[in-house]
C-alpha cells in the first residue's frame, strides 16, 4: 500500500514535468489533493512507523542489512511527513511554488526506491529467512541448558518451575502429554511432565511434587531459585493427544501435569471436554483452584478426604465412542480405570501415564550374560538397584519406567511389566527389560 502511493504520487510529478498542457498541474494536484484528503498518505504513514517500530522491538536489528532496511523506511517516515505531505497540500491548494513540485518529485523518488528496496528484501530474502528469535540448540549430549525464571507454589509441597532459554532464545516445540528430563545441579536426572501451553516456545513448565521419603531429586528440585541455571533434554512424548471428538481427562494427584497442556490445547481449538480431578484434599491438588475458576463448568474436583473417590461407573456410562479418555496418575488409580472401562464402556479407548509400578513381591533370578553374574531380585528391591549393587554397569536415569535409559535385551525368559512401559520390543523383535520397574515370574536372563 504504501509502496503503490508513493510510486502514485510520483507518476503525477512526471506527468506534470513532461506535460505541455498548462492545466496539467492543476488536474494532477487536484487528484492528488483529493487522495491526501482521504488521509491515505498519513495512514500509510502511520501503518509503516507502526511495523517499523514493531519489528525493531522484535530483535530484528542483530542483523546489518536489516537495521539498514529499517534506516530507510524510518526515513521514508520522517521525510513524508516533514516534506512530502506539505508540499503536496499547498500544490493542491493552488498555493504551491516550483521549489514545492522539486520537493515532492525529489522525495517521492527517493522514497520508492527506498521502500522498493524493503519490499525486495521482505520478499526475497537475499541474505538468508529473517527470524525473530534463534532457538536453542542441545549442546552434544543432547541437553539445553535453561534458566529457571520463576517459583511458584501451586499446592502443598509442590512447586511449579518456569524454565526458559538463555538470552530469551526459542525453547524446542512439544505437544501436550510431552515429559523432559531435568538434570539437577547436583547430576541427578529426573523426569516431569510439561504442564504448560504447547504453543508457547518462550517458557516451559513443570510441576514437582516434593517427596520427603524419596530418593532426593524432588527435594533438591524444591530448593531451586529464581536464575538458577539447570539442564534439560529435548521433550519426548510416550502420552500423546489423539483428535476426538470430545474429551474426557481424569487425573490423580500430581498426574494433573500432563493433562493441564490437554486441556489448553482442546480449549483453544473449542473442543468439548471434561476433568475429573482427584486428590487426598484440596490443598495438596495442584492448580485446582486455577482450573476451578477458569473453567467451572468442565472441571469436578474430589478431595476424597472430603467427598471419598470418584464414581467412574458414572462417569464412563453412556460416552460415545469417540470420545478420547485420558488419565494420568498412580499406579492403583489408573488399573482400577482400566478396570472400569472395560466392564462399564468397552467401546472406549483408554490412554493412561502411571507415576510409577510398583515391585512384584515374588523374589526372582536374573542373569547378566555378558557380565557373568547373578543376582536374586528380592521383593523390597528393584531389578535395577541389584544389577548395579553387584557390579553390573547399567545407565539409567527416570527410574519410573518412563525414559527407557536402563531397557536391556532379553535373551532367555519372559519379563513382567506392570507399568505401561515406552515399548516392550526391540526393532528386530527381540523382548525388551526395563530392570527399573521390570520383574519376572522366573528365571530371567538379559544382555548386561
Amino acid at each position: 500500500m504504501w509502496l503503490a502511493y508513493m510510486a502514485f504520487v510520483l507518476t503525477l510529478c512526471i506527468w506534470v514535468l513532461a506535460s505541455p498542457e498548462p492545466g496539467t498541474a492543476d488536474a494532477a494536484w487536484a487528484v492528488a489533493g483529493m487522495f491526501n484528503g482521504l488521509g491515505t498518505g498519513a495512514i500509510s504513514f502511520a501503518v509503516l512507523g507502526t511495523g517499523v517500530v514493531l519489528a525493531a522491538s522484535g530483535g530484528l536489528l542483530r542483523q546489518w542489512w536489516t537495521a539498514a532496511k529499517l534506516a530507510a523506511a524510518l526515513a521514508v517516515v520522517a521525510g513524508g511527513l516533514a516534506v512530502l505531505r506539505p508540499s503536496l497540500t499547498a500544490l493542491a491548494a493552488g498555493a504551491g511554488t516550483g521549489a514545492d513540485q522539486a520537493a515532492l518529485t525529489a522525495g517521492t523518488a527517493l522514497g520508492t526506491v527506498a521502500l522498493g528496496f524493503a519490499v525486495a528484501v521482505s520478499y526475497l530474502r537475499p541474505w538468508g529467512r529473517i527470524g525473530r528469535m534463534r532457538a536453542e540448540r542441545p549442546v552434544a549430549d543432547g541437553r539445553i541448558q535453561v534458566r529457571v525464571r520463576r517459583v511458584v507454589p501451586v499446592a502443598a509441597k509442590v512447586h511449579a518451575l518456569e524454565l526458559v532459554g538463555l538470552k530469551g532464545r526459542l525453547l524446542p516445540p512439544f505437544e501436550p502429554g510431552a515429559h523432559l528430563e531435568v538434570e539437577l545441579p547436583s547430576g541427578t536426572v529426573r523426569h516431569y511432565s510439561l504442564c504448560s501451553y504447547a504453543g508457547d516456545r518462550l517458557l516451559y513448565r513443570i510441576a514437582v511434587l516434593r517427596e520427603d521419603a524419596g530418593r532426593g531429586g524432588s527435594r533438591e528440585a524444591h530448593r531451586l531459585r529464581e536464575g538458577d541455571l539447570v539442564r534439560i533434554s529435548p521433550p519426548r512424548n510416550q502420552f500423546p493427544l489423539g483428535l476426538h471428538s470430545g474429551y474426557l481427562f481424569i487425573a490423580g494427584g500430581i498426574g494433573i501435569t500432563p493433562i493441564m497442556p490437554m486441556i489448553l490445547q482442546v480449549e483453544r481449538a473449542g473442543m468439548p471436554w471434561r476433568l475429573v480431578y482427584t486428590g487426598r484434599d484440596r490443598s495438596t491438588m495442584a492448580f485446582a483452584d486455577q482450573l476451578a475458576t477458569t473453567w467451572p463448568g468442565n472441571v469436578v474436583l474430589y478431595p476424597t478426604a472430603k467427598y471419598g473417590r470418584p464414581d467412574y461407573v458414572a462417569e464412563l456410562a453412556g460416552l460415545p465412542a469417540a470420545t478420547g479418555l485420558y488419565a494420568c496418575g498412580p499406579v492403583p488409580l489408573m488399573d482400577a480405570l482400566a478396570d472400569t472401562v472395560r466392564r462399564v464402556a468397552p467401546q472406549l479407548e483408554l490412554h493412561t501415564e502411571k507415576f510409577a509400578a510398583p515391585a512384584g513381591p515374588a523374589p526372582f533370578p536374573l542373569f547378566a550374560k555378558r557380565s557373568g553374574v547373578e543376582v536374586t531380585v528380592g521383593p523390597d528391591r528393584t531389578a535395577l538397584a541389584a544389577l548395579v549393587g553387584a557390579g553390573v554397569e547399567v545407565p539409567s536415569s527416570c527410574e519410573n519406567g518412563v525414559c527407557g535409559t536402563c531397557r536391556l535385551r532379553v535373551v532367555e525368559g519372559r519379563p513382567d511389566h506392570p507399568g505401561r512401559v515406552p515399548g516392550a520390543l526391540a526393532p528386530d523383535g527381540a523382548a525388551l527389560f526395563y530392570p527399573c520397574v521390570g520383574r519376572a515370574k522366573g528365571r530371567l536372563v538379559v544382555d548386561a
